[in-house]
């Protein structure tokens, strides 16, 4: 089975991250919880209570320009006691899957693990596509959009992630043609909006 599945927004956790320099140089791996929204191919109820949740192991190679993703464990956790979702049997492919991995709710942690897994990212860009220079990426770096494709085998318990690409996401402050802050006009906090960079590509083995 093979279909294509986007998904606007993602909800990060970060619950350990471990950065290993290993025999190859500038390659670094990180343990990461991940939840995110289920797709409609495993959500035919659109059931908005429900998340898929993964402990994946994330291997960063800035000299390969690569990211590989091992699954670890998996499964469906849902908010409403009442509600109950599994997955479907047998082999599913899902293709062009999209999702948003954002660095914002790490920082906020004030984690030198999560700032290191933001750095990597950044050299893994600028080696594939480097960021122009008026933007400051340690700064402004929001997130990045994770397009992979899914291999789910249910019956055997395995799950596996292809990333096939990331498109980085930089927010910027919004500001007068004069180059004056906007601030809102009833916050008065500065006004801030996203900016897609280009889509990055990996090569695949």
């Amino acid at each position: 089975m093979s279909t294509t599945s986007s998904l606007p927004s993602i909800l990060i956790f970060l619950f350990a991250i471990l950065a290993i320099q290993p025999a190859e140089a500038q390659q670094s791996v990180y343990e990461v919880l991940d939840v995110i929204d289920l797709p409609p191919e495993l959500n035919p109820e659109l059931n908005t209570s429900c998340r898929l949740e993964f402990q994946e192991q994330w291997v960063l190679n800035v000299a390969k320009a690569s990211i590989s993703k091992e699954i670890n464990t998996y499964g469906i956790s849902c908010t409403d006691s009442t509600e109950s979702l599994s997955l479907p049997e047998g082999t599913i492919r899902i293709k062009n899957i999209s999702y948003e991995f954002s660095f914002l709710d790490l920082l906020d942690l004030l984690d030198l693990r999560a700032r290191k897994l933001q750095e990597d990212v950044i050299a893994l860009i600028n080696i594939k596509n480097p960021i122009p220079e008026i933007y400051d990426p340690r700064e402004q770096l929001l997130s990045v959009y994770f397009h992979e494709e899914w291999g789910i085998d249910a019956d055997h318990k395995v799950f596996t992630k292809r990333v096939k690409g990331i498109t980085p996401v930089i927010w910027q402050q919004r500001q007068t043609t004069s180059g004056e802050a906007i601030h809102d006009a009833e916050t008065g906090y500065p006004v801030y909006y996203k900016l897609k960079l280009d889509r990055i590509d990996f090569r695949q083995p």
